[in-house]
């Protein structure tokens, strides 16, 4: 791997956070061999590049989560010593509302090991978590005050890995899968 020069934006936007989308699977999702890891051929940026779209066992894929906009900073901070640096994600998003199905998704989501995906204001698709290190996402609930608030699910996005990974393929969605017979 040749380091490149890092020019500056020459103009370009830069802009900043993520879209209000979120897109978490857990690891029990994918099929044998279907979570895809960075691809092997050696093109500038292809060792921080997923291989390809990610599979699903049938009737599986991605569930899309509406995150409130302004509310999740992604990010990935250096852990470790000198001769063996890693890295922390670490986010929140938050999910306004008292529904059913949020509070089934908080109970069930907080002990699964799960692969996110987010999209960035300009269109990149990051992954966080990768085989064998998925993330955790517990959460907290809060009904607010009645002179104010966040009323809803606060998830907790955690876990490690070395740098930022860009997902280039499909994003299959589990309610577009054909169900399971």
């Amino acid at each position: 791997m040749d380091f490149l020069d890092l020019l500056p934006p020459a103009g370009e936007d830069n802009p900043a956070g993520i879209t209000e989308e979120v897109y978490i699977a857990p690891m029990r999702a994918f099929a044998p061999n279907g979570l895809k890891g960075v691809k092997t051929t050696t093109e500038p940026g292809d060792s921080v590049t997923i291989d390809g779209d990610h599979e699903f066992k049938e009737g599986e894929g991605f569930v899309e989560c509406y995150a409130t906009q302004d509310s999740a900073e992604p990010k990935i901070t250096t852990v470790g010593e000198i001769d063996g640096y890693g890295g922390k994600v670490e986010f929140e998003f938050f999910h306004p509302g008292v529904k059913k199905e949020a509070a089934e998704f908080a109970r069930w989501i907080r002990n699964s090991s799960c692969i996110i995906l987010v999209k960035t204001q300009d269109g990149v698709t990051l992954q966080f978590g990768t085989k064998g290190l998925g993330m955790s996402i517990p959460s907290d609930f809060s009904l607010a005050k009645l002179s104010g608030g966040r009323r809803g699910y606060t998830f907790k996005v955690t876990g490690y890995q070395s740098g930022v990974l860009y997902y280039e393929g499909a994003i299959a969605l589990k309610r577009d899968a054909a169900p399971v017979v």
